[in-house]
């Protein structure tokens, strides 16, 4: 009988490929989660962790295939921890655990309102994305361009202020029941746009004195406040209306002036321009 052993080794493309062909009995590739892999590689985001390829004790590949596949598509070689002879029927309880997951990683780090923030860089992220490549595209075209835990991180650390911003906007979510993840998002991306009118339009939003029926504030407001209502019963709107509702306003409230409708609106039929804030 093999003994479970074991190595640290540095995989090629070349040695990847002859080790797949001992895939017999593993998931359905996943061509995004290779592809997703693949680009981590070729932005060297790639670091050797404790998540081994694994043979059983007949030398068949057990866990790994998609990290292989990676290697031989984007021709880069990496460190993997490899793990051989373990029985075949471990195989069975492998990836069943809890994800370490961005909101995770903040709190592991110390960070206040985690889960907000944690939302906020998925956002801000998003927002970058529909803006540059997704060219007004609201879900990523493509899975495997969807930013890793690393990139996150690294915007995070680009942007430290996100928990503080977090505290400061406590007070809204209570009284508007806006989401705080994506309106921290959009907080932090108004504010660098234009600091004291950020503060007026919230302030604005939050309080809802003297607002006109036709000010974009107000009608923004209410919107907000009727999604909230939904969420026991139809179910709310998808996040990315709730984003492009508060830039569209903002953007309406910012060249002065009012709207008797607010609204936005992505379908198959209908895709409305996404409303990038000024």
């Amino acid at each position: 009988m093999v003994r479970p052993n074991v190595t640290i080794e540095r995989v090629t493309p070349t040695k990847a490929k002859q080790w797949l062909q001992g895939n017999v009995d593993n998931r359905k590739l996943r061509e995004t989660r290779v592809l997703f892999f693949a680009r981590l590689l070729q932005e060297g985001e790639w670091e050797l962790t404790g998540d081994a390829i694994v043979f059983d004790d007949k030398g068949v590949l057990i866990n790994g295939q998609h990290r292989l596949t990676a290697l031989v598509v984007s021709k880069i070689s990496a460190e993997f921890l490899v793990l051989r002879g373990v029985p075949s029927k471990a195989q069975e309880v492998m990836d069943q655990g809890l994800s370490r997951n961005l909101s995770d990683q903040l709190h592991r780090r110390g960070v206040p309102y985690n889960t907000q923030v944690a939302g906020a860089l998925q956002w801000l992220a998003q927002m970058d994305y529909i803006e540059k490549k997704g060219k007004g595209n609201v879900h990523y075209s493509d899975p495997s361009m969807r930013p890793s835990l690393r990139e996150l991180l690294v915007l995070f650390e680009k942007n430290p202020q996100l928990p503080t911003e977090a505290k400061h906007m406590s007070k809204l979510s209570y009284y508007v029941k806006v989401r705080p993840g994506p309106t921290l998002a959009v907080w932090h991306r108004l504010h660098k746009i234009d600091h004291e009118d950020a503060e007026v339009f919230f302030k604005n939003l939050q309080e809802g004195a003297g607002l006109g029926k036709n000010d974009p504030i107000w009608r923004l407001r209410e919107w907000l406040i009727a999604d909230n209502r939904t969420r026991s019963t139809t179910g709310r709107a998808p996040a990315y209306r709730h984003v492009a509702m508060m830039l569209k306003a903002w953007n309406i409230w910012r060249e002065g002036k009012t709207t008797q409708k607010l609204s936005y609106t992505y379908s198959s039929t209908k895709k409305d321009p996404w409303p990038k804030p000024i």
